[in-house]
């Protein structure tokens, strides 16, 4: 009996496979059309009545799991914002079918690589795939420094293109980015920088010593809130960007954890990664004293992000947050790349 079953199964698979042979060139054109026909997630834009936001980053300078480093995708109003652009942030937009071209304004938190490392490979991608005006980013002092390096890293790049592609040669401008960089009223702490659309957004200072200025960002849309914090550490000068956020995407940092792998570290011999753990400490948020200042600032939904250390499963994903739930009595999510909240 068992024989003859073997022998059938085997008859089944040498059809199967002659078969898939013979129609070779149908399967090859049907993938090919199956490709063609993606389309690009158009809820985010043709949403107007809520805020999206999608989680595209949730890695930092370490090496990890994540999709991508620091990235943040809020949309509303029918426009789309990202807030920083580090590696990989262009292929985990792409992985949640994000139109690059389609981008509003780019905003920038801090000049710490991890916040910027794809920030050229977005301006060039916008270009190459549709995009019709130069890519508007913004951020601290210090932005236009940077946009000037990536256009001239960039430039033969965008010499090789248009000359092969003479739709790519009528708008070569577009192939590099518009600075803006943010200022402040002097004694001032927050600025508007837009407002459109029933969009505002305002750029806050954070506490990142020894960067400065280090920024956040909050977005308002039809009577909601979001605040972005980028990195820092909980400091009462974020109160006022907090203050009843219905979502609040802050950076992270499981010390409890990290102060338990140091004196590992030194058993091991790894005196050097022992030291990088002590001094980034003092500079990032803390997940206690963060959950103590969300329930002060009266957060309804607090997410999780520039996770440090990485939770690379479920096991250290519950202990990442670990003791959090005691101080903060709103919703608490650690973030994952791809992660869509809907407010």
């Amino acid at each position: 009996m068992l024989r003859k079953l073997l022998i059938g199964l085997a008859l089944v698979l040498v059809t199967g496979a002659a078969l898939a042979w013979f129609q070779r060139d149908a399967l090859v054109d049907m993938a090919i059309r199956g490709r063609l026909r993606q389309e690009p997630d158009r809820s985010f834009i043709d949403d107007r009545t809520h805020i999206r936001v999608l989680i595209c980053g949730t890695g930092s300078p370490e090496t990890s799991s994540a999709r991508a480093q620091a990235c943040t995708m809020v949309a509303a109003g029918g426009k789309l914002f990202l807030f920083d652009a580090g590696d990989g942030a262009v292929r985990s937009l792409a992985k949640s079918n994000i139109p690059v071209a389609n981008l509003e304004r780019v905003f920038i938190t801090h000049f710490h690589s991890d916040h910027f490392n794809d920030l050229g490979p977005l301006i060039n991608a916008g270009w190459i795939w549709g995009r019709k005006s130069p890519l508007a980013v913004q951020g601290p002092v210090g932005m236009k420094q940077v946009l000037d390096g990536l256009t001239a890293a960039y430039a033969l790049d965008e010499g090789y293109r248009s000359t092969n592609m003479p739709h790519l040669a009528g708008r070569r401008d577009v192939a590099f980015a518009k600075p803006m960089e943010v200022t402040f009223a002097p004694g001032k702490r927050i600025a508007r920088v837009y407002d459109q659309g029933g969009v505002t957004i305002d750029a806050t200072m954070v506490a990142h010593d020894p960067v400065r200025p280090a920024l956040g960002y909050v977005l308002r849309y039809r009577g909601k809130k979001v605040f972005i914090s980028g990195d820092t550490e909980v400091s009462p000068v974020n109160l006022p960007a907090m203050r009843n956020a219905d979502l609040a995407v802050h950076e992270s940092y499981a010390a409890h954890m990290v102060r338990r792998a140091i004196p590992q570290m030194k058993r091991l011999g790894m005196d050097f990664e022992a030291e990088v753990a002590t001094r980034t400490i003092p500079y990032h948020a803390d997940n206690i004293a963060l959950a103590k200042q969300a329930q002060q600032a009266g957060v309804k939904h607090l997410l999780l992000t520039h996770l440090i250390p990485y939770p690379e499963n479920f096991v250290i994903r519950r202990m990442y947050a670990e003791g959090m739930a005691e101080h903060f009595k709103g919703r608490l999510t650690v973030g994952k790349d791809g992660m869509v909240i809907i407010l």
